[in-house]
């Protein structure tokens, strides 16, 4: 899944695994970790404080170097060494007792790529147990803002394009509490469990996720593959009907916007929540490639082909992050598709996307995550691409929503 050509056999230590387990099994059976977190970040300090109890401390590394950093002047020597979170990976390179490799969760507070490198070198010193080669992975758990008026504390552009880039990285934008506990499960299954290489990276806003419930066994199966339905079409065929995937904080603004198009414009909407764009686009392109190298791929679909293949609606793809992450899976999509990131909203709010210039987007701060009508008013504007609905429906949204 995350490993890479010269490193895809995948390695498994029977204590590691054994390790992984019972973090797991821990997250598992203590369901508020992600049941009573208002969002993605609280459900991580719930989530870390849960592990570095009595049963599970020795059984994974976390570090956090701000959290240790404040330890340090109450550290006293009755304190469980193990209970208590590391400033950095480095500390695991020397090892001694025990030798197994364990689970590495790496808490990061950093809105820059430098942060994120600077985490990943030291993850890559990490040794395999009994002497052999760099473990080469982890999972790295970000709480920097998506979006916020400070603009020191928003995440850089360049972060989120570095990591779709990177073949060793797998980056994921829950969009929940119960979303991340699901997704952190799932890679330490992946990475401990059945020993696959590679580096899981998880964002953890601080946005709240009202009626979140958490997820079926193949809700988290198909969230860690990239996307999940959460909201199906109806089965009375309605005449004017689309599909809008959401990741992250910008989720619940297409919720919101999945409602607006129906009572206000008559449109049925589907909705699935995309954890991972970067995950559903690399699985299409391996696929394709392996199509055009004239390979027997008969019977193998993809898992964004088994999610959207079976309509014709238009698919209209949304994120926090800038509108390329999104845009990943558009020449997968059998369907007409447009993608909407932060980047769609300039300077004094003007929306510039998807065919519709000179028209305002709701007002936000530039670098927003698309808002409730710059997502009804774009979804309009496809099914009027699309031959649907009436091109006088974008003139009568402008003026509805306030935009002109």
């Amino acid at each position: 899944m995350m490993a890479t050509p010269d490193r895809n056999r995948p390695v498994v230590d029977g204590q590691m695994r054994q390790a992984a387990l019972a973090c797991i099994d821990k997250l598992m059976t203590r369901q508020d970790a992600g049941q009573t977190a208002a969002s993605p970040l609280r459900a991580l300090t719930h989530i870390a404080s849960a592990l570095a109890e009595d049963d599970t401390h020795d059984q994974v590394w976390i570090v956090d170097a701000d959290k240790a950093a404040e330890l340090l002047p109450n550290h006293g020597a009755n304190r469980k060494k193990g209970a208590e979170p590391l400033p950095s990976a480095i500390a695991t390179w020397f090892r001694a007792t025990p030798s197994y490799e364990r689970p590495l969760l790496y808490r990061l507070h950093s809105p820059t790529l430098r942060g994120v490198l600077t985490a990943g070198v030291e993850a890559m010193g990490m040794k395999a147990p009994h002497g052999g080669d760099v473990a080469g992975r982890g999972i790295f758990l970000n709480d920097a803002a998506v979006s916020s008026r400070d603009r020191q504390q928003r995440v850089r552009p360049e972060l989120p394009l570095w990591l779709a880039a990177q073949p060793t990285w797998l980056p994921y934008d829950p969009a929940s509490a119960q979303e991340l506990q699901a997704l952190l499960c799932a890679a330490l299954d992946a990475l401990y469990v059945r020993g696959e290489s590679g580096f899981c990276y998880l964002s953890a806003h601080d946005e709240p996720s009202a009626g979140a419930s958490p997820l079926s066994q193949k809700e988290a199966s198909d969230a860690f593959r990239g996307m999940y339905r959460l909201r199906a079409l109806p089965d009375t065929k309605p005449p004017y009907a689309i599909r809008l995937c959401g990741a992250g904080s910008a989720l619940a603004s297409v919720l919101e916007a999945a409602r607006w198009l129906q009572l206000d414009w008559g449109v049925a909407c589907e909705v699935w929540s995309c954890p991972s764009y970067t995950r559903l686009a690399r699985e299409a392109a391996a696929l394709e490639h392996m199509v055009l190298c004239g390979a027997d791929v008969t019977g193998q679909t993809t898992h964004l082909s088994r999610c959207l293949a079976s309509g014709h609606a238009p698919v209209l793809a949304v994120t926090g992050y800038a509108r390329h992450i999104a845009n990943q899976i558009g020449a997968f999509v059998p369907a007409r598709f447009a993608a909407l990131g932060s980047d769609d909203t300039g300077a004094g709010g003007k929306g510039r996307t998807v065919g519709v210039p000179g028209v305002a987007a709701m007002t936000g701060m530039p670098g927003d995550a698309p808002g409730v009508r710059w997502i009804v008013l774009n979804a309009l504007r496809l099914l009027v691409n699309d031959g649907t609905l009436p091109r006088t429906r974008i003139a009568d949204a402008t003026r509805r929503y306030g935009l002109a």
